[in-house]
Parts: C-alpha cells; structure tokens; sequence
C-alpha cells in the first residue's frame, strides 16, 4: 500500500526545487527509500499526491466561485445551478474523506520524517518546515474533528443530506451498536499515526 501511495506518475521535485532552492537530501535509510520515501522533505514525499490536494483545493476554490455566480449572476439557469450543487455536495466531504483516509499512512509518515529533521536554514526550508508542522497538527485534528462531529450528531447520520457530506466515514459501521461504534475509524487512524511516530523517531 506504501508502495502504491508514493508512485509518482509526475515527478514535482525539479518544480519545488526551482521555486523554493531545495537541495538534494539523501533518504532516511533504504527502507524508506523502498516504498518511495527518498527525500527527508515532506512536500518532496508526497509525490503525486501533492497534485492531488494541489486539485482540491482548485475545486474548493471553483465551488465557491460556482455559488457566488450562482447569487450574482446565473441565478435563472437550472444546468449551472445543478453543477454547482453536485460539486459542493461531492467536496464536502466525501471526496476529502476518501483522499485523507486513504493516504493518511503515507501523509503522516512523511510528515514525521520532515519533523525529525526540521531545518530552518534558508527561505525554502522555512517554507517546508511551517508546511510540514500544520500539515501534522491538521492530520491530528482530522480524527478528532469527525469524532466530534459524528457524536454531536449521532441521531442524523442516517439522513440522506448528512450521509452525503459524511457517510464516507462510517459508511461500513453498524450504527445500532450505539454512539462506540463511531470509535473505529478514529482508533483505525491513531493507530496509523503512533506507528508514523515509532518507525520515525524510535527506529533502531
């Protein structure tokens, strides 16, 4: 899966290497470097998977856009107003859910190695250092945020509204278990993210 998540169908360190002076960093160790993890940089590491949120973003900046023209100025044409719906719907946040969840092992393994040696050094490194350092405390929030979300609002997750925007993250859960049940994909995720810190910081 390691594997599989760092393939780089395009390869972005010459273009971050041009924009913020990167210099060339050897791998952690060639266990690292055999599942893809060849820099000690974070943005370096994620590989294709920096276009990706790269493109979400884009999206999330077209859905606005959508909904803004949608009240100013496309207000009476039924096509635009059903693209706009369909691509608010699809990003928040089924479409993040999926991206996240699914490259949470890599994000967050990525992330410890850039923490463990953060530099501070040159314009560049500044940059990936402050990257890297909110990127972690979003990857923490993330769970937290759904556990949150998904307890305060327990009794509605079997609307069709609420299942569109959330289902995504206890779609296979049995929710007649009671509110427990939704400690799974939470437990699922720290898991991942204490077994980044130990194959990071504690390796031998």
């Amino acid at each position: 899966m390691m594997q599989i998540a760092a393939f780089e169908v395009f390869d972005t360190k010459p273009y971050l290497d041009g924009y913020l002076h990167l210099q060339p960093t050897d791998p952690v160790n060639a266990n690292f470097e055999s599942v893809g993890l060849e820099s000690i940089y974070l943005l370096h590491n994620l590989g294709t998977l920096l276009l990706a949120f790269v493109f979400f973003l884009a999206m999330v900046i077209l859905s606005k856009l959508l909904l803004l023209c949608k009240e100013k100025v496309y207000g009476n044409c039924p096509d635009f107003n059903n693209c706009g719906k369909k691509l608010h719907r699809n990003l928040y946040w089924g479409a993040w859910i999926n991206l996240v969840t699914e490259a949470y092992s890599m994000l967050t393994i990525s992330c410890m190695i850039n923490l463990r040696y953060l530099t501070w050094d040159a314009a560049g490194t500044i940059i990936m250092s402050i990257t890297t350092i909110v990127v972690t405390l979003l990857l923490l929030l993330y769970p937290a945020y759904f556990a949150w979300k998904l307890t305060k609002n327990f009794d509605s997750l079997d609307e069709r509204r609420f299942k569109m925007q959330y289902g995504k993250f206890y779609e296979d859960l049995d929710l007649r278990n009671g509110k427990m049940v939704l400690l799974q994909p939470i437990w699922f995720l720290a898991r991942r993210f204490l077994l980044s810190v130990m194959v990071v910081f504690f390796r031998t």
